[in-house]
């Protein structure tokens, strides 16, 4: 199944992080990440009358606003929606 989101939300696949430690924790005591993959991002367009140009693009890595997001599962897979100002940077080798 493919996803395409509408205007200016993005949908995100969050980065695993490893556990660095033996210590196994729970679920719910464990942060989760606030790196995730671009995997498809929406149209655009104009909203309230405002011109909104996309920045991101798929595959960019980003740092974003975890309490902004939507989460939801498809086919075992868990995914993140969220609008293009709540993402804070895009992330970039050197």
């Amino acid at each position: 199944m493919k996803l395409k989101p509408l205007f200016d939300k993005i949908l995100l696949i969050e980065e695993e992080r490893a556990q660095e430690t033996g210590i196994v924790l729970p679920d719910i005591a464990k942060d989760k990440p606030n790196i995730a993959t671009v995997v498809e991002v929406g149209t655009g367009g104009e909203i309230d009358g405002a011109k909104i140009e996309l920045i991101v693009k798929k595959n960019d890595k980003v740092l974003f606003n975890k309490y902004a997001t939507n989460e939801f599962k498809i086919e075992n897979k868990t995914y993140l929606l969220i609008k293009q100002a709540d993402i804070l940077a895009i992330l970039e080798d050197k």
